[in-house]
């Protein structure tokens, strides 16, 4: 893919990347205004996860459950089972957001309610989603 001599290489998505979910998990955390960063705690494991951080909070780890048994931030979407975010703290290991159930795994509708579940845990205000059918917003319950 060739950039024309006006266009960032950088800022070009590859085809095929809007099809996994890295890109939809960072764009639902970035559309509330959570920036984060990529991290692998364990050497040994495959998983890499994003982490949402704000000064005074539990940083929130997030990542995306493949139905192949692997668990990374930017599986697959036709792999996806469920979106999860979870924090630990002296107290315990709990869900920020849980997308776990057995209802099909829709991705767009994960992110976007995991994004306001992180938003909410820090402290941020929950942007609402504009409905792109209806051309109106969507308000967090």
């Amino acid at each position: 893919m060739s950039a024309k001599p006006d266009q960032d290489p950088s800022k070009m998505r590859r085809p095929g990347r809007e099809l996994r979910m890295g890109v939809l998990l960072r764009d639902a955390l970035a559309f509330q205004g959570i920036s984060v960063r990529v991290d692998k705690p364990w050497r040994s494991l495959p998983s890499e996860y994003l982490v949402a951080e704000r000064e005074g909070y539990t940083p929130v780890w997030i990542h995306a459950a493949s139905c192949n048994s692997t668990s990374h931030y930017d599986t697959p979407r036709a792999d996806l089972m469920a979106v999860a975010a979870v924090i630990t703290d002296d107290a315990s290991t709990r869900f920020v957001y849980n997308g776990f159930s057995d209802e099909p795994a829709r991705p767009i509708a994960q992110a976007e309610a995991m994004a306001a579940a992180v938003a909410r845990h820090l402290d941020l205000p929950v942007r609402e989603v504009p409905d792109p059918f209806t051309d109106q917003t969507v308000r967090e319950a």
